[in-house]
């Protein structure tokens, strides 16, 4: 009988992220100034600032939507869930990306986990080691870690937040060796 699990969590602002989303925004409220109204008002220049300026008070408002929208392409872009899938001991972990995009991470055989374990208890990772991210915060208490060596990635670690049904059919793949949790 096939066994198959999914889960989707969802990644946890930052405080580097707060400040990201406020430097977009302040970012587009000074090009939206600019474009709307400081532009256009050159137009009553002489020269090669009034053509400038003629050019800009007619294209300024179509450059300000656009900054609108860059800006909320941006935010939302910010906005990251991680998918597990569990088919039969084998794990596929994909990152979405503002519920429009969607990217394969890793797709491992658990059974290839050299270690496995709470993230709290996991050792330190030489420069060599990839390290890939799929999880809510690394502070939270059921925070996970799998080291293993990839055919695409070479020595690894996975991060991730498995709930316990994941957990529980995980487990029965998984060298008792191995498993460290």
């Amino acid at each position: 009988m096939d066994v198959f699990f999914e889960q989707i969590v969802a990644k946890r602002n930052t405080g580097i992220d707060l400040v990201k989303k406020i430097g977009i925004v302040v970012a587009a409220l000074l090009l939206i100034f600019i474009f709307a109204f400081i532009l256009p008002g050159f137009q009553m220049a002489e020269g090669v600032l009034g053509i400038i300026g003629q050019i800009f008070s007619t294209l300024g408002l179509l450059l300000a939507a656009g900054v609108i929208y860059g800006t909320y392409y941006l935010i939302s872009g910010m906005s990251i869930e991680y998918e597990y899938i569990l088919t039969n001991g084998e794990i596929d972990v994909d990152k979405i990306i503002a519920r429009r995009k969607r990217k394969r991470l890793i797709t491992v055989d658990t059974r290839q986990f050299t270690e496995f374990g709470l993230y709290q208890n996991a050792p330190q990772t030489d420069s060599g080691t990839t390290v890939i991210m799929a999880c809510s915060s690394t502070q939270d208490p059921n925070t996970y870690y799998a080291l293993l060596d990839h055919a695409k990635f070479g020595k690894c670690m996975l991060v991730f937040n498995p709930n316990e049904k994941i957990l529980t059919n995980m487990k029965q793949y998984i060298k008792r060796n191995i498993w460290k949790a």
